[in-house]
């Protein structure tokens, strides 16, 4: 596999490379959130190894910003010093796939990296996202409904990249902004609710193909299946 390592301290970077060695992947040693940005531009990673402390952000920021921002679907391993409980809890929130706590273990780091790349084989490519009969065509920005093509502004093409990414889960309306429009989520506006009106309207969210996207009152919105809010 190709994988990312952001980690500042070159000692751990030198350690996390020596203990994957054995198995032939290749690494890509990353000190900052700046690099890995750059990185991404340039090549394509199937793994990313991410610290929590990085000097300019912190590793839950840059996998808010992978997930959300981004729709990066490649499986994370976050590592930290940290030992509370509800690190781990965030992180996997945040969208981390496993977490290793410092200092890390070879043979443990080794297992968990060989069983995220088992994941991996059995994922779709990332290029492609397919929920039910709707697939994102991440190359080409683009939606399609079995198969049928529907055009997407950039703005109506983001929204959709999340609803698809998290399926089932309820995004706030100020995430939404913030990720969106980079505008703060208290910022009182109907652009958010014009654009969902939009996307309802073109790739048929109400139901008709399986999918609905849900209203959420004064929260926000959820992508479910068409059974679930009956069922629920």
């Amino acid at each position: 596999m190709r994988i990312a390592v952001l980690e500042d301290d070159p000692d751990q970077q030198a350690f996390i490379a020596a203990c994957l060695a054995p198995d032939g992947h290749r690494l890509e040693a990353l000190e900052r959130a700046a690099d890995l940005r750059r990185g991404m531009q340039l090549e394509s990673f199937d793994l990313l190894i991410l610290d929590w402390q990085l000097p300019d952000a912190s590793g839950l920021e840059v996998l808010e910003q992978l997930r959300h921002g981004q729709g990066w679907m490649q499986p994370v391993l976050f590592i930290t010093a940290r030992h509370q409980v509800g690190d781990v809890v965030m992180a996997l929130e945040a969208g981390a796939d496993d977490f290793l706590h410092k200092p890390l273990d070879p043979d443990e780091l080794r297992a968990r990296v060989k069983a995220l790349g088992r994941r991996l084989s059995l994922s779709p490519p990332s290029g492609m996202l397919e929920l039910g009969r709707y697939r994102l065509c991440r190359a080409r920005r683009e939606a399609l409904i079995d198969g049928d093509a529907v055009t997407l502004t950039e703005r109506e093409y983001q929204l959709v990249n999340l609803f698809l990414t998290h399926p089932g889960e309820l995004l706030s309306r100020k995430l939404l902004m913030e990720l969106v429009w980079g505008l703060s989520g208290d910022v009182q506006t109907r652009t958010l609710d014009t654009h969902i009106s939009r996307l309802r309207r073109k790739l048929g969210l109400d139901g008709r193909h399986g999918l609905r996207l849900r209203s959420i009152y004064q929260y926000g919105y959820r992508l479910e299946e068409a059974g679930a809010m009956a069922s629920a």
